[in-house]
C-alpha cells in the first residue's frame, strides 16, 4: 500500500478500493485502487474530501459509498466514488444519525451478475450510546430511511455479508448495560420484506472487529477480536444451509479492524491492527 490503511473498502467490477483509516499518524484521507486482473496496487492520485476512520460502505454497479466514521467527530454523511471516472463527491444525503462502524452490505443482485437496490447500514456506536437501527440507501435516488426493521440488540464492530437474497450480521460488541459484551449472533435481513431473525447458526466463537465478505456460495469472516487476543481465524457462513464452520485455512496473522472485498475469483483482506496496536498495509488474498 503506499500508505498504512486501517479503513474502508469498495469494489467495482474491475477495481477494489481501499480508502481512509488510521496510518499511524491520527488518519489519513489516502485511496489505495487494487486491480483484480492483476492484484497489483497503486495510488490513484483520488483522495476522500476527509480524513476518515470507521466508516461503512456498501456499491451498487455504477457507484460506492462510505457512510458515517469518525474524525473529529462523529459523522452521517456519505463519501461517493463514481466507478466510472474515479471521481469523489459527498451527496446530500445523510444516514439518520452520525455514528461510526456500523456494519454494511448490498441489497439484491450481485455486482457481478445484476444491479443491486439498497445499501444497509446496521447498528453502530455514537460516543458510548450503541445502536439497533438498521438505515436504508436507496441507490436509484441516493435517498435515505429507517424503514423500522431493525437489529434486535444495539450491536457495532459486527461482521457483515450479503448474497442475492439475504444479508447477514455477525458477532459484534452488545449493550445491554455496561460494560458491553462480545456475541456470536447471526441475524438475517430479507431482503425481499426486510423482515429480521436469527436462524441460530452462530460463530463457534463470539468475538468482534472483523471483516465480512462474500463469494456466490459463502460469507466470510476475516480475524477479529476475543478473550483479548487479536483473531487469524476465516469463518465461513454456507449460504445454501447457513450452516457456520472455521474451515482451518487462515490469515496469516490475528487482526482487528481490517477491510475486506472480493471479486468472482478471490476474497481480500486488507490493513488491519496487530499487537500491539501496530498497523498493517498487506493485502491477503484467499
Amino acid at each position: 500500500f503506499p500508505v498504512t490503511i486501517v479503513g474502508q473498502a469498495i469494489f467495482s467490477i474491475n477495481y477494489g478500493y481501499f480508502s481512509g483509516g488510521d496510518s499511524g499518524g491520527g488518519g489519513t484521507s489516502a485511496i489505495a485502487r487494487l486491480d483484480f486482473s492483476n492484484e497489483l496496487v497503486i495510488d490513484p492520485g483520488a483522495r476522500l474530501p476527509t480524513v476518515l476512520m470507521g466508516g461503512s460502505t456498501v456499491q451498487s454497479s455504477s457507484f460506492g459509498y462510505i457512510g458515517g466514521g469518525y474524525k473529529s467527530g462523529f459523522r452521517s454523511s456519505f463519501i461517493r466514488t463514481d466507478f466510472s471516472t474515479e471521481t469523489i463527491s459527498v451527496p446530500s444525503s445523510k444516514l439518520s444519525s452520525a455514528k461510526e462502524r456500523t456494519t454494511s452490505f448490498s441489497g439484491g443482485a450481485s455486482v457481478y451478475r445484476g444491479s443491486k437496490t439498497y445499501g444497509y447500514f446496521g447498528g453502530g456506536i455514537l460516543g458510548t450510546a450503541y445502536s439497533s437501527i438498521i438505515t436504508r440507501l436507496d441507490f436509484s435516488n441516493e435517498t435515505v430511511s429507517d424503514p423500522g426493521k431493525n437489529l434486535p440488540a444495539a450491536l457495532y464492530a459486527m461482521a457483515g455479508f450479503s448474497n442475492n437474497f439475504y444479508g447477514y450480521f455477525i458477532g459484534g460488541y452488545n449493550q445491554p448495560a455496561f460494560p458491553p459484551y462480545l456475541v456470536s449472533t447471526c441475524t438475517r435481513i430479507d431482503f425481499s420484506n426486510e423482515t429480521i431473525n436469527n436462524p441460530g447458526k452462530n460463530l463457534s466463537l463470539a468475538r468482534s472487529s472483523a471483516a465480512g465478505t462474500s463469494s456466490n456460495s459463502y460469507g466470510y469472516s476475516f480475524g477479529g477480536f476475543a478473550n483479548g487476543n487479536y483473531l487469524s481465524t476465516i469463518s465461513r457462513l454456507d449460504f445454501s444451509n447457513e450452516t457456520v464452520s472455521d474451515p482451518g485455512k487462515n490469515l496469516p496473522s490475528g487482526r482487528v479492524r481490517s477491510a475486506a472485498m472480493a471479486n468472482n475469483s478471490y476474497a481480500y483482506s486488507a490493513g488491519g491492527s496487530i499487537p500491539p496496536y501496530t498497523n498493517l498495509n498487506i493485502v491477503t488474498g484467499k
